[in-house]
């Protein structure tokens, strides 16, 4: 989901400030504008070199991998993984039918394998029929069968780049409470449309902060107010890995792209549990699926026969205290 762009063009940005380097761990941190104004607002600085290496992913310091997925063998499908199955719409009139075990049994078309160390999530326009509850697309929703509270979460990918597909990488609460007007919670880590090819985005639902409220993430220690989504630019998301990474606490949620920190949201009431506020702090488990259409994915090519989200890998790091 979208609202509000808060990158600030890069002419402007080399202006107003020096992004900070921390070779330690790869992570280009939040800095402040500190113009001659008494602007002290953090500025989301725009990746800072060209064709970084992000072969190793951006792992902050402190932090020890305890789960992975490298997609070197097709067992960890199944041994990992859980795939969701229907062609419901998915609460965003979607147009694809999600197929189990990643397999369209008329045909036998694979839409999740594993192929030269790479999960391949594949889409594929079909003649439609009752086996896929009339959709005309097919394609693949899987859930990891661990949960995990807190941690740095990391994939490293190529997005299919065909207009009308809708790739994401997110994750929902373990207990099952996914409504977000009832408390639950959403953590989109990386979502992209073809219809706006340049941009990734990151988003942090919550009862209150969420799609059309109106209300913000305020700092309790600064007053400052933070909203739900933000996007950065991307260069060849089709032909080029990039790493879409997020550290979650219990004081805050930061998002990052090849290392560098495009969003932050402070916890607004960390003195006490509040889940219309903050529905965090709970075991939440990692999805990846490739939707086709909907609400935001938009208008698909009128050319469409398939289309590729192609993942390196997935990885999990918490705190090594």
């Amino acid at each position: 989901m979208k609202n509000i762009m808060i990158l600030i063009p890069s002419a402007l940005a080399t202006i107003l400030c020096t992004v900070q380097c921390y070779p330690e761990d790869r992570v280009y941190r939040l800095v402040k504008q500190d113009t001659d104004t008494g602007d002290n607002s953090l500025y989301y600085p725009e990746k800072p070199i060209e064709n970084i290496d992000t072969g190793d992913g951006f792992a902050p310091e402190g932090y020890e991998l305890v789960w992975s997925d490298e997609f070197d063998s097709p067992a960890s499908l199944s041994s990992k993984w859980r795939f969701e199955e229907g062609g419901t719409g998915w609460g965003n009139e979607e147009l694809q039918y999600y197929c189990a075990d990643g397999i369209y049994s008329p045909t036998g078309q694979e839409t999740a394998r594993i192929s030269d160390g790479s999960l391949l999530i594949t889409a594929y326009k079909i003649r439609p029929s009752a086996s896929s509850d009339n959709r005309e697309y097919i394609s693949t929703r899987m859930n990891s069968k661990e949960s995990w509270t807190y941690g740095y979460f990391e994939m490293r990918a190529k997005l299919p780049a065909v207009r009308g597909t809708w790739p994401a990488f997110w994750m929902l609460s373990q207990d099952g409470n996914y409504d977000v007007s009832d408390g639950g919670g959403e953590l989109d880590i990386m979502e992209w449309v073809g219809n706006e090819p340049d941009k990734v985005w990151f988003s942090a639902h919550c009862q209150h902060v969420t799609t059309g409220s109106g209300e913000y993430y305020r700092d309790p220690a600064t007053g400052k107010d933070y909203p739900h989504t933000a996007s950065i630019d991307i260069v060849d998301p089709g032909s080029q890995f990039h790493c879409f990474g997020m550290e979650w606490t219990h004081e805050y949620v930061r998002a990052f792209m090849d290392g560098v920190e495009y969003y932050y949201a402070p916890n607004p009431v960390p003195d006490k549990t509040d889940i219309t506020w903050w529905p965090f702090d709970k075991d939440y488990y990692l999805k990846l699926n490739l939707a086709i259409g909907g609400g935001w994915g938009g208008d698909v090519d009128p050319d469409f026969s398939s289309a590729v989200y192609e993942i390196d890998w997935v990885r999990v790091f918490q705190k090594s205290e």
